[in-house]
């Protein structure tokens, strides 16, 4: 009769099914109706294949390999050793290492979604530093174009005076034809009634008729700054004039005009 460390290493092989129809499955079936606790061992080795067969499908078995694998354990037991000699090495491997390539995995999973987590978070605030960038950019070059205006010797300036006495409002610009550019500085400009805005207006010096050059709004006291580019570069100017507009401007003036000036 075999020992109780015998059926204990064949659980294992018992458990995925290695033993059907064969002497050994036969009598450790006897030997699981009276021992708890192979049965118990046995339950637990049937749950840990069923986990197995989840993580991963293989592919089937050639044929054959299952009648060599069990001679292979026909030719161990002939060769095993006396009971008192026996070393039983299904009882001593702790089950968690056949798992350990599935914690492994799992484990990998995690670090990579941990990865992929971070990458994003430095992603967005990448796209955040760039597009800061891109605006900084943009004010720069704004900048930059009007100081080529103020200090461009080509640039003209005219100041514009109210026609009623005494001129209170004062608007200057600076404009030049080179650059396409134009520049509006103006203080103490009349409050404007509710959806009206002032437009100012290049009066070409060649006979033409007068060029919408942008709207502004002036503040609470009276103030105003625009920047404005012209479509086309190179358009000469004899002088400029401010008419009130709905906002959103005209195609040309609304009579009367509030300010003028020539250069």
């Amino acid at each position: 009769m075999k020992e109780h460390a015998q059926y204990v290493e064949l659980l294992a092989l018992y458990a995925v099914g290695a033993l059907n129809q064969t002497e050994e499955g036969a009598d450790l079936e006897a030997h699981l109706r009276t021992c708890p606790e192979c049965r118990e061992e046995l339950a637990a080795w049937q749950g840990d294949a069923a986990l197995l067969a989840l993580s991963a499908v293989g592919p089937a078995p050639a044929q054959g390999a299952r009648q060599r694998l069990l001679a292979a354990i026909s030719n161990e037991q002939r060769k095993r050793p006396s009971a008192r000699q026996s070393v039983v090495i299904g009882v001593l491997r702790p089950r968690w290492l056949t798992f350990a390539p599935i914690a492994a995995t799992l484990l990998l999973a995690i670090f990579s979604l941990l990865l992929w987590r971070m990458n994003l978070r430095l992603q967005g605030k990448l796209d955040q530093a760039q597009a800061q960038l891109a605006e900084r950019d943009k004010e720069l070059q704004q900048a930059k174009a009007i100081k080529d205006l103020l200090h461009d010797p080509t640039t003209m300036q005219v100041i514009l005076v109210a026609r009623t006495e005494p001129p209170k409002p004062h608007v200057k610009t600076f404009y030049s034809p080179k650059m396409g550019r134009l520049l509006l500085v103006a203080s103490h400009l009349e409050p404007l009634p509710p959806n009206k805005e002032y437009e100012l207006w290049l009066l070409p010096a060649k006979d033409g008729n007068p060029m919408p050059c942008g709207t502004f709004k002036p503040n609470a006291k009276g103030d105003a700054m625009m920047d404005y580019a012209m479509s086309t570069a190179g358009i000469q100017a004899k002088g400029f004039a401010i008419t009130v507009e709905p906002e959103g401007g005209r195609d040309t003036p609304t009579m009367p005009i509030k300010m003028s000036g020539t250069g």
